[in-house]
């Protein structure tokens, strides 16, 4: 049965519940024509000082010493790890001052072999069965990718999957390696 009283307290309610939303809603949210949505550059983020490499991990960017890195945490059964792949490895490919190193995260090596064979790339990949070089540096979520500068320390990182091929990322990935080049 419709209670009239009932209904009058629960639209009370209701628009006591939507001020205070919009009262603590976000700045750019609650003024009208400041909707800039965030651009997928927007998502890689400034990295403090992180632990030493471990071992494993420093015996890959060795070789790659005065070469930006992007170092991707990934796993072959994670979709979008395996979905970001593909474009991690052309814009290393298209990116001269640019490398890939991939850390499989509580995988098994055949299984990331057999991946890069399927897909025809090969980049330089660490294991991490044990998640050592993942908890070191506190990756939490798959994927991650961190980019180093030309001297392997960490610069950007972005928790998830990102859209490797737009604008905003590869301008955000060159200022910071032309930056940090242009101070080696």
């Amino acid at each position: 049965m419709f209670d009239p009283h009932c209904a009058g307290r629960r639209r009370m309610l209701a628009s006591i519940g939507g001020l205070v939303a919009a009262a603590f809603a976000p700045p750019a949210l609650s003024m009208p024509g400041n909707s800039r949505t965030p651009l997928p550059g927007d998502k890689l983020e400034a990295v403090g000082q992180l632990p030493p490499a471990p071992a494993a991990l420093r015996r890959v960017l060795e070789p790659l010493r005065g070469k930006s890195v992007l170092v991707n945490f990934w796993a072959t059964w994670c979709e979008p790890c395996r979905t970001e792949m593909p474009a991690l490895v052309s814009l290393t490919e298209s990116e001269p001052g640019l490398a890939l190193v991939t850390v499989a995260v509580a995988d098994r090596a055949d299984e990331v072999r057999r991946f890069f064979e399927d897909h025809l790339v090969d980049p330089p990949f660490v294991n991490d069965p044990e998640q050592v070089i993942s908890r070191a540096w506190d990756v939490r979520y798959l994927p991650t990718t961190l980019l180093l500068d030309a001297a392997h320390q960490p610069q950007l990182r972005v928790r998830g999957d990102l859209d490797w091929h737009h604008d905003s990322v590869r301008a955000r990935i060159r200022s910071v390696t032309a930056n940090r080049s242009a101070k080696a």
